[in-house]
């Protein structure tokens, strides 16, 4: 028998219900039924199919409690670890760039409780639990490093991601700019928030080339460049300290965003001598 499921949470727990009822049954993922149709075309098998996650009508929490108990928040919570509930869980580890859903699967129907999924008992266990923190980890100092730009009203920021997290990060910078529209931007592809303010969605997908055309108002798109005039001017370099700095934002923290990385720059080999009255004209 094969289990299809799909790579969402819904997806994960239903496959972790129908393993355990069916444990010699083999594990196949998509993210939609197309795919998933082409990938059983493919194998060429005639084995029976079960789908699981595709039109799903029970809710995430239903399936975590069908899976690991009516009561399974409460376990966790008087644990001594402070762990991350379930469902966080499974969405972080479906966010790594090199995870396995499969694997994922397997390691759930193998816990006995949300407690065991913690422990590392085994294999499976740990590399969930590694890709969950890698995740979590990546998300925060994109948080923290990440450089939004004004540009013709839209606060944007141009991130390069290692892992699936950019409508997490957009979510996030939405919620810190709530009177702002905001995008990010990787690759062809950008996330935009409060697109109310542009007369889009409040959070949707767009190919990146459609920033060009959205506007909400008259900014200045040189906000960077007048913080490299301040920062040339003010910085005195007696007082660079490159320990310090490298210890608060670190050289894989500092790729998330251009400004990030110039300033990185700058603390490690400096910046030409000038005085503040090299801006004014004479």
């Amino acid at each position: 028998m094969i289990i299809g499921f799909r790579t969402t949470v819904e997806g994960v727990l239903l496959a972790c219900l129908k393993l355990r009822q069916s444990p010699d049954a083999h594990l196949m993922f998509a993210e939609d039924l197309e795919e998933l149709r082409r990938k059983i075309d493919f194998t060429g098998t005639d084995n029976d199919l079960e789908l699981a996650g595709f039109g799903s009508k029970l809710s995430a929490m239903e399936l975590a409690a069908l899976a690991f108990g009516k009561h399974w928040d409460r376990h966790l919570k008087l644990s001594y670890r402070k762990e991350p509930d379930l469902i966080h869980f499974i969405d972080m580890v479906l966010r790594h760039s090199n995870c396995n859903p499969s694997e994922l699967v397997r390691a759930l129907s193998l816990s006995e409780d949300i407690i065991s999924l913690f422990s590392g008992k085994n294999q499976l266990q740990k590399r969930c639990y590694r890709c969950m923190r890698e995740v979590n980890l990546f998300h925060h100092r994109l948080c923290m490093f990440a450089r939004p730009v004004f540009v013709r009203g839209i606060l944007i920021a141009n991130v390069k991601t290692e892992h699936r997290i950019e409508d997490m990060f957009c979510r996030w910078l939405a919620r810190k700019n709530p009177d702002l529209p905001v995008a990010v931007v990787n690759g062809h592809k950008a996330w935009i928030g409060n697109g109310h303010f542009v007369g889009l969605d409040s959070f949707i997908v767009v190919n990146s080339s459609l920033l060009g055309s959205l506007k909400t108002m008259n900014a200045s798109d040189e906000v960077e460049e007048l913080w490299d005039v301040y920062y040339d001017s003010q910085m005195i370099d007696s007082r660079r300290n490159k320990n310090q700095a490298k210890k608060f934002q670190p050289k894989v923290a500092s790729s998330v965003s251009s400004m990030s990385m110039k300033d990185r720059y700058k603390v490690e080999r400096g910046i030409s001598p000038c005085k503040l009255g090299d801006f004014f004209e004479v």
